[in-house]
């Protein structure tokens, strides 16, 4: 399967690239910094995801795409805080434009259905340093649910560079077992959901196994 995956220089998306090359599929990894993506095994779109011609220029062929963005707090300089929504938007209007229907996006724990199932310190921490950000997920959860297209969204705990342990928990009600995971582990769930076309239309959290 053709994987497209946007947010590919690090985090998640790094993870879900080497993940998905792991497992047998044909990998683009757009990213707006491609230094770090040295695999000769995907193809690199270098580009900004809010430039709706560069992110077109990605969605060539059949395939699926794993959203995974993000901005650390204080680097509005760099990215935009909204970059989430607005990005996911624009990769919404073009999939819609070349016909893809399959999309997973990770956002966080504690955003829409999981917003009142964070733990205390994890909750005074949305609602203060990542206020901003935490809002522009919920933005761009429910652009995502309102899109038509074939959704699943992915809400992690706290996030790790550990390895993965290939034995995350993953639910559809919300609940958790840890209040971290691997961003390994996360990767993998998403190209699990798509190979598997599974969780349509659900918000799926993840956590380590405890």
């Amino acid at each position: 399967m053709h994987i497209i995956i946007f947010g590919a220089s690090r985090g998640v998306g790094r993870a879900a690239v080497a993940a998905a090359i792991a497992a047998g599929h044909t990998v683009t990894a757009f990213a707006r910094n491609t230094e770090s993506l040295t695999t000769s095994e995907a193809a690199v779109v270098a580009g900004d995801v809010l430039d709706r011609v560069a992110v077109e220029r990605a969605l060539t062929g059949d395939g699926a795409v794993i959203v995974a963005l993000g901005v650390r707090p204080g680097e509005g300089a760099k990215t935009p805080e909204d970059v989430c929504s607005r990005g996911t938007r624009t990769i919404v209007e073009a999939m819609r434009a070349a016909a893809l229907r399959r999309i997973v996006v990770v956002s966080s724990y504690g955003v829409g259905p999981t917003r009142d199932r964070l733990p205390f310190v994890f909750g005074l921490v949305a609602k203060t340093l990542l206020k901003g950000i935490m809002a522009d997920k919920e933005r761009q959860e429910q652009d995502v649910r309102d899109s038509g297209l074939d959704w699943t969204i992915v809400q992690p705990m706290g996030l790790t560079g550990d390895p993965a342990t290939n034995q995350p928990y993953v639910s559809i009600d919300g609940s958790r077992r840890s209040n971290r995971v691997a961003r390994a582990d996360v990767a993998a769930v998403c190209i699990d959901a798509i190979a598997r076309n599974a969780y349509l239309s659900e918000s799926i959290s993840v956590s380590g196994a405890g």
